[in-house]
């Protein structure tokens, strides 16, 4: 290799090596901010939850735009897109509705981003809400 060549790798080198280092230092900082992140969202799932508040549920209902694609007469929506609600809830639990809401399935059209657009408090709330329909439909 000649002088010329061995200069030209020098920089070369030692844009790479800095490089690797800024990586590692943000892959080592957004590891620090995501374990704080899965920490609260495990105690979230794993505290009871708060004391249903129907209004605040249909509240998220509709701000979620659940009623364009599904039919809930306790919602007052005629979507007709997805299943109809009022049919399609007795046969949730609490589980598998949180499953369905926020991990619909590859085969399902229903959007697989609630999780990320809604906070634990409202999807406990929604959930509640829809809980408290199926045993009281009005």
């Amino acid at each position: 290799m000649s002088a010329r060549t061995r200069a030209a790798a020098v920089p070369l080198f030692a844009g790479l090596v800095a490089a690797a280092a800024a990586f590692a230092i943000v892959l080592a900082l957004t590891r620090d901010e995501a374990r704080p992140a899965r920490a609260a969202a495990t105690r979230a799932e794993a505290a009871p939850p708060a004391a249903a508040d129907p209004g605040r549920g249909r509240a998220v209902f509709a701000a979620m735009g659940c009623g364009g694609c599904h039919r809930l007469a306790a919602a007052g929506s005629q979507g007709r897109i997805g299943p109809p609600l009022d049919q399609e809830l007795p046969h949730h639990t609490r589980a598998s509705l949180r499953a369905k809401i926020t991990e619909p399935g590859g085969s399902s059209i229903m959007p697989s981003d609630f999780a990320r657009r809604m906070n634990a408090r409202d999807l406990g709330a929604l959930i509640d809400f829809l809980l408290a329909t199926r045993a009281n439909p009005r």
